[in-house]
C-alpha cells in the first residue's frame, strides 16, 4: 500500500514519540474545527483552456447543446461556475491536426498587425463573461517564427537576443489590441508556456535566467511605458517546480513587477493515478515574497476514465495544491474538447454527431469552482477530520458565506461533527458528487451551539455552504 505525505509524517511523529517513551495516546473522536478568524490565501478562481481550436469545435455544437454546455461550465447557479478562462496567443504554428494547430499570429511580419483569425476564442470569452466568468489570461506557446532562432514556431527554438524588445511590444500590443478591437480585458499574460519542454507543437525554450533578462530589460519597462496593466505570470513549467521561478524572483526588478507565479502539474509517470507527491510541493520563496501561486494546467494521457475514482483523484490533487501548497488558482487543461476518448478534457464533445460525454472529474472539480468564488479566503480547518477524509474551508466576505469541502476517498461513509469559530451563519446546505450523484442537493441542516454534523458518502466530494 502506498503512503501519502501526510500519512508518512503522521506515522513518523507517532514512531518518534514511542521511541522517546511517550505514553500511549487515547484515540480521538473524529471531528473538524473550522475557524474563520484565521485566514490564509485569497482565492483567484478555477478554470480551464480551450486552446488549439477547441473553442471552434465547441462553437460547432448544435445550438441547444452548445448553450447547455456554456451554462454547465460557467454559470455558478446552473453549472460549475468556472471563473478563469485561459487562452493561447495565436502564433502562426504550422497545422498538424485538430489538437495542436495554432491560428495566424497577430504579427505575422514585423510591424504588420493582424486582428483576424481568433474569432472562436473571442466568442468564447464573450459567452463566458455573460455567465459570470470575468478573468481571462493568455499564454504564448511561442513567439512568431520570425523572432526565433529556428525561424519555426513548432519544435522549440529560442527567442533571438535581438528580438527581446520586439517580443515585448508584441505582448503589449496583444493586451491593448484585444481591449481596443474586441472589448476584452486580459487580466494576465504569460510569455512562456512550458519553457522547459521541447514540444513538437508551438513551443519555445527559455531558462530562468533568460526570462529574467527579458522581463527586466524589455517586458516590464514596455508594459510600464505603454500603460499595460495586465499581470505578468511566470513560469508555467510543465512540471510542478519553482527552480526557474526562484531565479526570476532573485532579480529585484522582476520580484517587484511579478505578482503571480505558475507551474503545470504533469509528470513522467503515466500510470492512471500518479502519487500526488509527484505533482505537488510548496513554492517557499514565492510565498515568502508574497506572490500568488497558480496551477495553470494539468490533465492525463491515456484512455478516458469518467468514473468517481478518477473524479476523487483530481479533487485530491486540487485539495493538496490549495491547502498544502497554498495555491490561489487552479486550472485544468481543456474544458470541452473533441478528445473525448482521453483524459485531457473535463467533457468530450462530438460536433459532427452533436453529442457530448460528461466526466465525474468535471463535477468533483466543480464542487470547488462553483462555490468558492474569486475573492474568498481559505480559512483554518482540520485537514483530516476522519479516516480517508480531506477537508478544507473558505470564507467569502462579499456573500458572508462559509464554504466547507470534504473529500472521502474511502469506501466507508464517514460522519463527524464540525465546530465553527468566527462563523455567524446557521443554515447548512450541501451539494455532493458521488458514484450516483452529480451535484446532488442534500437536506438542509442547522448549526446548533456552533456545531453541525457532516456526512461524507463513500468515494465522494461534498460541499457545504453555511449562511
Amino acid at each position: 500500500m502506498k503512503m501519502n505525505r501526510r500519512d508518512f509524517v503522521r506515522g513518523a511523529a507517532v514512531a518518534a514519540g514511542a521511541a522517546a517513551g511517550a505514553p500511549r495516546l487515547l484515540a480521538q473522536e473524529p471531528g473538524a474545527t473550522v475557524d474563520a478568524t484565521v485566514r490564509h490565501q485569497q482565492m483567484d478562481g478555477f478554470g480551464f483552456s480551450e486552446a488549439f481550436h477547441q473553442a471552434a469545435f465547441w462553437r460547432m455544437m448544435p445550438a441547444e447543446k452548445r448553450e447547455y454546455l456554456l451554462e454547465l461550465m460557467f454559470d455558478e447557479t446552473k453549472g460549475m461556475g468556472f471563473s478563469i478562462l485561459r487562452n493561447i496567443i495565436q502564433d502562426g504554428g504550422m497545422p498538424k491536426g485538430p489538437f495542436n494547430e495554432s491560428g495566424e499570429s497577430i504579427e505575422p511580419e514585423q510591424g504588420k498587425w493582424n486582428w483576424s483569425g481568433d474569432e472562436d476564442q473571442v466568442w468564447l470569452m464573450g459567452e463566458a463573461k455573460k455567465r459570470g466568468c470575468g478573468r481571462f489570461f493568455s499564454t504564448a506557446w511561442s513567439p512568431p517564427a520570425w523572432m526565433k532562432t529556428t525561424r519555426m514556431v513548432n519544435r522549440g527554438g529560442q527567442l533571438r537576443n535581438d528580438m527581446y524588445q520586439a517580443y515585448a511590444d508584441y505582448l503589449a500590443e496583444y493586451v491593448l489590441g484585444y481591449k481596443k478591437h474586441f472589448g476584452i480585458e486580459i487580466y494576465a499574460i504569460s510569455p512562456a508556456n512550458e519553457p522547459d519542454f521541447l514540444a513538437p507543437w508551438p513551443s519555445c525554450i527559455w531558462s530562468g535566467e533568460q526570462l529574467a533578462v527579458f522581463l527586466r530589460t524589455a517586458l516590464i519597462p514596455t508594459f510600464e511605458r505603454r500603460g499595460v496593466t495586465a499581470e505578468i505570470i511566470v513560469n508555467e513549467d510543465a512540471r510542478w517546480t519553482d527552480l526557474s521561478i526562484n531565479t526570476i524572483l532573485d532579480d529585484p526588478a522582476c520580484a517587484k513587477a511579478v505578482n503571480i507565479v505558475a507551474a503545470h502539474a504533469y509528470t513522467d509517470d503515466y500510470t492512471p493515478y500518479v502519487p500526488l507527491c509527484k505533482r505537488t510541493g510548496v513554492f517557499h520563496q514565492a510565498l515568502k515574497q508574497g506572490k500568488r501561486v497558480w496551477e495553470t494546467e494539468v490533465s492525463a494521457d491515456g484512455k478516458n476514465i469518467t468514473n468517481i475514482t478518477d473524479g476523487v483523484y483530481w479533487a485530491r490533487l486540487l485539495h493538496t495544491h490549495v491547502v498544502e501548497d497554498q495555491v490561489s488558482a487552479w486550472l485544468w487543461w481543456w474544458g470541452a474538447s473533441i478528445a473525448e476518448k482521453s483524459r485531457g478534457s473535463l467533457l468530450g464533445i462530438d460536433p459532427k454527431n452533436g453529442t457530448y460525454e460528461l466526466t465525474k472529474r468535471l463535477f468533483t472539480i466543480g464542487q470547488y469552482a462553483r462555490f468558492i468564488r474569486p475573492g474568498a479566503h481559505r480559512i483554518e480547518a482540520t485537514a483530516m477530520p476522519d479516516k480517508d477524509v480531506d477537508l478544507s474551508a473558505f470564507h467569502d466576505d462579499a456573500s458572508g458565506k462559509t464554504i466547507v469541502v470534504a473529500i472521502n476517498r474511502g469506501m466507508q461513509e464517514r460522519s463527524f461533527p464540525v465546530t465553527l469559530k468566527g462563523v455567524t451563519g446557521t443554515r447548512v446546505t450541501g451539494t455532493r458528487t458521488s458514484a450516483t450523484e452529480s451535484h446532488g442537493e442534500l437536506k438542509e441542516m442547522r448549526v446548533k451551539q456552533g456545531t453541525w454534523r457532516a456526512v461524507a458518502a463513500p468515494e465522494s466530494v461534498t460541499t457545504w455552504v453555511i449562511a
